[in-house]
């Protein structure tokens, strides 16, 4: 795979900014990439000296003593990682200065939390718009720098966001192990439960459901040109947030990343605040991965058209009617999820 050929990173010289300084050097060094560093100061936060004092005095003190801090920090990394960078003072907004510089970027690199003392970007809250914004990957780091990413967690849903995700994990690689899940919707097992279905027949469902999915994801690492030998495949029953922790954790990942839907948050598999969620709940860095340009969320029409019968992912109903079928006859309990369009009520 591609390797990544420029990076941005933006820190407020917090101990998460500069942690975020030191990830992006380190794979600044392992991709041959180019680095540039970024600090923003926010001309709103001047407002108040402006007030008593000379217009610029305020702005052009705090500019000088972040580009001191800078050259500092460009001075460490090419040290310690062996990689130069550039370095950047801007006085605006802090989001749209972010935005505008990530358009000559691969991948944007930030800190998770803020409050340096400098008072620059990393305020929580632009990262998390910076999130659902931006057209670029995201990596959000956490953790303090100690090597390489050895245990990368890839969440999917079969989406073309997550496609994207496995694409940027696969370039994330270096000399790694990347880990493809899949949560598996716990809700069909409920319902088959609901409805007195035999426990042999829903174990038989639940592992047809599973040679399944894992033969799918498979089918799916290989049409994106990857070689599946050295990726390792998991899934799981459950929500999606708690089946990414647990997953996340029982690894060791030292990343995640997950594709996010359109100009949102992490969409399909990763629903909603999913992504904050898991991102506020992980011990490891996240990395979010926005959908490529040239693909667009599915229209409610579309809905209707069923799939590829290669990539038709079974429903309840047809799983217990094929689990049924293979031990036996069907009951009445079964003829009631090959019956088209019956919900079954649950009795006070």
């Amino acid at each position: 795979m591609e390797s990544f050929t420029s990076l941005l990173v933006a820190t407020d010289f917090s101990v998460d900014g500069n942690n975020a300084v030191r990830r992006a050097a380190l794979l600044a060094h392992e991709h041959g990439a180019r680095l540039h560093i970024l600090h923003v100061l926010n001309s709103a936060g001047c407002k108040p000296l402006r007030d008593w004092f000379s217009p610029t005095i305020d702005i052009d003190l705090k500019a000088a003593q972040a580009r001191n801090a800078l050259q500092c920090v460009a001075v460490e990394i090419s040290g310690a990682f062996d990689v130069t960078s550039s370095i950047e003072v801007v006085v605006g907004d802090p989001l749209e200065t972010l935005m505008q510089e990530s358009e000559r970027a691969d991948l944007v690199v930030l800190g998770r939390r803020g409050h340096g003392r400098l008072k620059g970007l990393l305020v929580g809250a632009t990262v998390d718009r910076m999130l659902r914004t931006s057209r670029r990957p995201v990596l959000v780091i956490r953790t303090p720098v100690k090597q390489s990413y050895r245990r990368i967690l890839v969440p999917i849903d079969f989406t073309a966001s997550s496609d994207a995700a496995i694409r940027v994990a696969a370039r994330m690689r270096h000399k790694t192990g990347m880990h493809v899940f899949h949560a598996i919707n716990s809700q069909r097992e409920a319902v088959l439960r609901d409805t007195d279905v035999p426990e042999h027949i829903i174990r038989e469902t639940r592992m047809m459901e599973e040679a399944g999915t894992n033969a799918r994801m498979r089918r799916k690492v290989a049409r994106l040109g990857l070689d599946s030998t050295p990726i390792s495949f998991a899934l799981e029953y459950g929500p999606a947030v708690r089946s990414i922790l647990r997953q996340a954790q029982k690894l060791g990942a030292d990343l995640i990343v997950a594709g996010k839907q359109g100009r949102s948050t992490v969409g399909g598999f990763l629903l909603g605040n999913v992504s904050s969620r898991v991102l506020s709940g992980s011990e490891c860095d996240m990395l979010i991965v926005p959908r490529p340009r040239d693909e667009s969320p599915p229209h409610a029409a579309s809905t209707l058209v069923p799939r590829m019968e290669s990539e038709a992912q079974p429903d309840s109903a047809t799983l217990a009617q094929r689990a049924a079928a293979h031990a036996g006859a069907l009951t009445p309990a079964h003829w009631i999820h090959a019956t088209p369009r019956f919900m079954p009520r649950r009795t006070s």
